[in-house]
C-alpha cells in the first residue's frame, strides 16, 4: 500500500481525532490505496460519539455539518473536501431496504467493519499505516475477487442496490490493471435476488449507471449488469433486445451484443449511455420483408420516445434526458448523401455541438456492428467547413418575427414562425443570403407571388 497517495491535507483532522479516541480510515480510500489508485473520498471511522466530533470539529474551526447524526456521521469541511467521520457502529433490522431500523455506538471497529458490504471495503487503516483486515479484503483484491462479508443474500436484503454496486465494481481494476471478478456466491445471490432492485429509487440507479460508465473497465461492467438480468429489471425494455436476431446483413450481432459494443466505443460516460440505448426501439418496430430481411422504420423517433421513459424513471436531469433523447432521435442521419443545405438546417436544429457528438455516435455505432467508418475524416471535414457558417444554430436570422410582421403588414400569430421557418431553410441553401436586405426582397416577392396565386385561383 502506497501511503504517499494520502494528501498531506487529510493528516490534521485525522491526527486530531485519533488523538482523542483511536479513528481509522476506512470504506472505499483503503480500497483504492491498496488498489495503487489515488482515492475520491475520505471516510474516518472512529470510538468518539458524533457528538464529540462535533465539538471538537468546532473548537478546531472547521465548517460541521451534522449530515447523518442518526447513523453517526458527521462531515468536516476541509481543504480536501468533505471529510466524513463515523462513529463504531452495529446495524439492526434493515426495513425500507436501505437503513437500518437502529443503530447502535459501538467501541469494537471489527463489530463495524462487519456491517460493510464486501470484503475488499471492511478494511481499515489506523495512524501509523497498519491495515486492519478481519475478513481477508486484501487478499481477495489481490485475487481480483470482489468478495462478500458474510452471506451475501444478507447483505443484498439488507440494501438491493448493493447488487448494482457489486456489478459497478467489476469495472474497477486491481493492482495489475485487470477487472475485477465476482465471487460466484454473489452472482447466485443476485439471480435470487435481482427483482429487488425494484424497489430502490431511480435516482439511486442512475447514480450507480454513472459510476460505472466511468469505470476504467465499464464494458465488462455492463456486460456483467446485462446478464445477471439486474440491466432487465432496471429497464424492462432491455429483456426484449437480448439475443434478438435483427435479421439484417449491415448486422452480424444479436442487439443486445451491438449495443453493448457499440457503448464500449464510447470516449464518454455519456456516450456510452447513448450508445448503449440508440436502438432500444428496435424490437417493438421489428418487420421482416418477403426476402426474410429484418427492417426497423421508425425506430429512433420511437426509440427516442423510449428513452424519455427510461431515463425519466432514473430521475435524470432534464437537459441529459433532451440530448440522449436528440442523439438516438437523429443518429440515423445520412451523413454521406446529405446535402449541404441538409447538414446546416441539423445544425440549426439541434447546435453544432450536438452534430459532432452526433458524428461520434455514428463513428461508434459502425463499430459496434464491427465496420470501421471509411468516410469518418472526410465527413468531419465537411462538417466543420460548414459548421462555420453563418446559417447555424446560435446565429440569429438578420430579420425577425417583429420585422416579419411589419414588412408584409400581417399580426403576430403563426404564419410569422412560417415565414421565419422558410427563410431560415432558404439561407441554409446560401449562408450568404442572411442580410436584412436580401431576406427583405426574398419575403416580399414570396407573398406578392402568393397574393397572385390567390387572385388567379379566384378569376
Amino acid at each position: 500500500m502506497d501511503r504517499t497517495l494520502i494528501p498531506d491535507s487529510l493528516f490534521p483532522v485525522w491526527e486530531a481525532l485519533d488523538r482523542l479516541a483511536p479513528t481509522y480510515l476506512v470504506g472505499g480510500a483503503v480500497r483504492d490505496l491498496c488498489r495503487g489508485v489515488v482515492p475520491h473520498d475520505w471516510d474516518l471511522a472512529t470510538v468518539l460519539h458524533p457528538d464529540e466530533v462535533q465539538q471538537w470539529g468546532h473548537r478546531a474551526q472547521y465548517r460541521v455539518i451534522p449530515s447523518g447524526l442518526d447513523f453517526g456521521t458527521v462531515t468536516i469541511m476541509t481543504e480536501l473536501g468533505p471529510v466524513e467521520v463515523t462513529t463504531f457502529r452495529r446495524d439492526g433490522r434493515y426495513v425500507d431496504g436501505r437503513h437500518p431500523q437502529t443503530v447502535t455506538f459501538s467501541k469494537n471497529l471489527e463489530e463495524d467493519l462487519g456491517r460493510r458490504d464486501f470484503t475488499m471495503n471492511a478494511m481499515a487503516l489506523n495512524i501509523d499505516g497498519v491495515l486492519v483486515d478481519p475478513f481477508n479484503g486484501l487478499r481477495d483484491l489481490s485475487h481480483g475477487r470482489i468478495a462478500p462479508v458474510g452471506d451475501p443474500r444478507d447483505r443484498f436484503t439488507e440494501d438491493p442496490l448493493r447488487m448494482f454496486r457489486a456489478v459497478r465494481f467489476t469495472g474497477l481494476a486491481d493492482s495489475s490493471g485487470d477487472a475485477l471478478q465476482l465471487d460466484p456466491s454473489i452472482m447466485d445471490a443476485i439471480g435470487r435476488y435481482k427483482a429487488l432492485i425494484a424497489q430502490v429509487s431511480g435516482e439511486r440507479h442512475q447514480q450507480e449507471l454513472w459510476k460505472l460508465l466511468d469505470t476504467p473497465h465499464f464494458a465488462a461492467a455492463l456486460r456483467v449488469l446485462s446478464t445477471s438480468g439486474l440491466l432487465g429489471v432496471v429497464w424492462p425494455e432491455w429483456v426484449a433486445t437480448q439475443g434478438f436476431d435483427q435479421k439484417n446483413p449491415y448486422h452480424h450481432y444479436v442487439l443486445d451484443e451491438h449495443l453493448l459494443q457499440t457503448a464500449e466505443h464510447g470516449p464518454t460516460p455519456a456516450l456510452r449511455l447513448v450508445g448503449l440505448l440508440h436502438d432500444i426501439a428496435k424490437p417493438s418496430v421489428f418487420w421482416l420483408d418477403r426476402s426474410l430481411v429484418g427492417h426497423f422504420y421508425g425506430h429512433d423517433d420511437v426509440g427516442a420516445k423510449y428513452v424519455r421513459n427510461m431515463l425519466g424513471r432514473m430521475a435524470m436531469a432534464h437537459d441529459m434526458i433532451d440530448w440522449v433523447a436528440q442523439l438516438i432521435q437523429y443518429h440515423l442521419f445520412d451523413w454521406e448523401g446529405a446535402s449541404d443545405t441538409a447538414i446546416r438546417r441539423l445544425m440549426r436544429t439541434v447546435g453544432v455541438s450536438v452534430v459532432q457528438d452526433l458524428l461520434s455516435l455514428r463513428t461508434m455505432d459502425i463499430e459496434g456492428a464491427g465496420r470501421t467508418w471509411s468516410e469518418a475524416a472526410r465527413v468531419r471535414e465537411r462538417v466543420r467547413r460548414l459548421s462555420e457558417d453563418r446559417s447555424t444554430r446560435g446565429v440569429r436570422l438578420a430579420l425577425d418575427g417583429n420585422d416579419v410582421m411589419h414588412l408584409i403588414g400581417i399580426a403576430r400569430g403563426p404564419q410569422v414562425g412560417y415565414y421565419l421557418r422558410q427563410l431560415e431553410d432558404w439561407v441554409d441553401q446560401d449562408p450568404a443570403r442572411n442580410t436584412f436586405a436580401t431576406l427583405e426582397r426574398q419575403l416580399i416577392q414570396w407573398t406578392q407571388k402568393e397574393v397572385q396565386g390567390n387572385v388567379n385561383d379566384n378569376e
